[in-house]
């Protein structure tokens, strides 16, 4: 038997009474057969909720089936919220459907641990998905550049770019391509760079959060092409 600590992303029906959960670890992506957890008396029922933190003994099958385990944190605070739990669950959508088995797995859990933390105990949901979004661009590779001209270097009256992800000077700008200046640019930046392991001072207006969103959507649909059902229901809670 193999013990660790796990995210649960989603589940799955499986036969009458039991659940395959998805988890994700320090070492990536697990599916586990929870047996029985669906009747009222299990004592794992409690494990098999989406968006918890638990800590489980697994069979060491090509299947396994999921032991004795306990919880670590079930985030109450978000699970009592549906704009939270709707936020939360569009990053773990994107954590089960976008982070590869070859990806830095310690380095994701413990930023996602942390992240699910924070919102938990007050942090804004919507401002912590813009967080993650824009750090999975660059976990999964498109980085995205708010340092200078794309083109040419400069660090001077630049403008942001969606399709080159980053920014470009108003030498090399094409007058017929939307850009955004340095108020919404800023702002992007500030969320890309920000460290969760530090006091966070960062507020967004609702105008600012409607353009980052918009941004954010564009950016996704060119680079990772992937939607998350989740996303819908916070587009209908939000009416953006």
């Amino acid at each position: 038997m193999a013990v660790m600590e796990a995210i649960v992303l989603n589940s799955i029906e499986y036969k009458d009474s039991s659940k395959i959960l998805n988890l994700y670890t320090e070492n990536g992506h697990k599916s586990v057969i929870a047996h029985g957890v669906k009747k009222l008396n299990s004592k794992n029922r409690f494990l098999s909720q989406n968006c918890t933190i638990i800590s489980l003994n697994i069979s060491d099958k090509k299947l396994p089936s999921l032991g004795e385990g306990e919880l670590v944190n079930e985030f109450p605070n978000i699970k009592k919220d549906i704009y939270k739990y709707s936020y939360m669950s569009h990053i773990l959508e994107l954590v089960k459907n976008t982070i590869s088995d070859e990806s830095d797995h310690l380095k994701m859990y413990s930023f996602l641990k942390r992240l699910l933390q924070l919102v938990d105990n007050g942090f804004s949901a919507d401002t912590a998905s813009f967080i993650f979004e824009l750090k999975l661009l660059h976990f999964l590779g498109y980085g995205l550049n708010f340092r200078m001209c794309n083109v040419c270097g400069k660090t001077e009256n630049l403008e942001f770019h969606i399709s080159s992800g980053g920014l470009t000077c108003r030498e090399h700008l094409d007058e017929n391509i939307h850009t955004y200046g340095s108020d919404v640019y800023l702002v992007l930046k500030a969320l890309y760079y920000l460290d969760i392991n530090k006091p966070i001072t960062l507020e967004i207006d609702k105008t600012s959060k409607i353009i980052v969103r918009h941004i954010i959507d564009v950016l996704f649909d060119e680079f990772i092409s992937f939607n998350t059902k989740s996303m819908k229901i916070i587009k209908q809670i939000e009416k953006y």
